[in-house]
């Protein structure tokens, strides 16, 4: 059981790392180039919802 719960707070972590990473480039309104085609910050918007739900998701996964 004590795995399960490091499992889902690393999980977690990485997550809201990701999150935080998609809020940076909204803030920063850094360009990004995929295949020659701009990815528009929209997608990051969207990114760091998902990821920051699943964050949240995971912590409270953990406590029960």
């Amino acid at each position: 059981m004590e795995s399960k719960n490091l499992a889902l707070k690393v999980a977690g972590v990485v997550f809201l790392l990701v999150a935080l990473m998609h809020l940076l480039r909204l803030l920063l309104k850094m360009q990004i180039a995929v295949a020659g085609m701009h990815v528009r910050l929209i997608i990051s918007l969207i990114g760091f919802v998902a990821a920051l739900l699943l964050s949240i998701w995971m912590f409270a996964a953990s406590k029960k």
